[in-house]
């Protein structure tokens, strides 16, 4: 992996932790979602028209993989903003839990693919594992002790979730990439998320009726959220072209020790310390899976 490469992804990391404190911070995360992708897709669609770098030779198919990964990366966004609104939501336990997509892709390899699993990686899911557990938990207020959140409470089952659906349309993302350059393909992409999102927020009347509320009482946040979306798409599908997916991805893991920090200093959230021993397991437990 390249200096630049690498750059580009922890880039794209603090990018895409940024924005997502954003969210966690609005009061309609689903419309603030939708309303920062306008912002993004606008702005893909003006500087290619700016710089005019003409079409891939092979439009349709570009378009059809971005339709596909577009759908699960819009169920993940919706589960991730359940997470975050969830009562127990926290920052710095949702946003970590988000970023496991990771873990599943060498079980989808083993299951339909018949490859066969290294040690390090067997060793990384487990580290992994661990550090997801350990990070949905907190201090009981008998003697000091932890005690866990439990896997059936909200926050952490739509987490959870968000990273399994993550993990399919992460698996078209290269594809995508390979077949209609980076910057062709990820304007596609968010501009498939926008319309995806467009159709969910007018499908509710609640939704529909406060579509633009996010524009008239938080313009300055939107524009600057919908920007940062759109360095971190750009900036982490630029890596994806010039380095495996598989070192991007696992670079990528960063996010969720600089959402950890952001959830403790910025909106002053509990549990800082085990939540940043819990997230530094995960990105532990991922880079083994990405050695294997």
């Amino acid at each position: 992996m390249t200096t630049f490469a690498l750059i580009a992804v922890i880039a794209s990391a603090l990018f895409h932790s940024s924005y997502n404190l954003m969210i966690k911070s609005s009061d309609e995360k689903t419309l603030f979602m939708w309303s920062i992708f306008s912002v993004a897709v606008t702005a893909g669609w003006i500087t290619r028209w700016v710089t005019d770098t003409g079409f891939p030779e092979f439009v349709l198919p570009v378009f059809l993989v971005a339709a596909v990964s577009a759908a699960f990366f819009t169920l993940y966004h919706l589960c991730a903003a359940r997470a975050y609104a969830s009562h127990e939501g926290d920052l710095s336990l949702s946003y970590p839990l988000t970023t496991l997509a990771p873990i599943f892709i060498p079980i989808w390899a083993f299951a339909f693919l018949g490859n066969t699993f290294a040690i390090t990686k067997v060793a990384g899911i487990l580290i992994s594992t661990a550090g997801t557990f350990c990070i949905q938990l907190k201090p009981s207020p008998r003697r000091g002790r932890l005690r866990s959140i439990g896997f059936r409470s909200e926050a952490v089952r739509f987490a959870l979730l968000a990273s399994f659906l993550y993990s399919f349309g992460a698996i078209s993302d290269k594809v995508g990439v390979n077949q209609g350059g980076f910057y062709f393909f990820t304007v596609c992409l968010m501009t498939m998320i926008f319309i995806y999102f467009t159709f969910v927020v007018f499908s509710s009347p609640r939704l529909r009726e406060r579509a633009f509320h996010c524009f008239r009482h938080d313009s300055l946040k939107v524009f600057l959220g919908g920007t940062l979306l759109f360095f971190s798409n750009i900036s982490y599908r630029y890596a994806l072209e010039i380095t495996d997916v598989s070192y991007a991805a696992g670079v990528r893991q960063s996010a969720s020790l600089f959402a950890v920090l952001m959830g403790v200093f910025l909106l002053r959230e509990p549990y800082g310390f085990h939540r940043f021993f819990a997230s530094l397991l995960i990105a532990l437990g991922i880079a083994l899976i990405k050695i294997g």
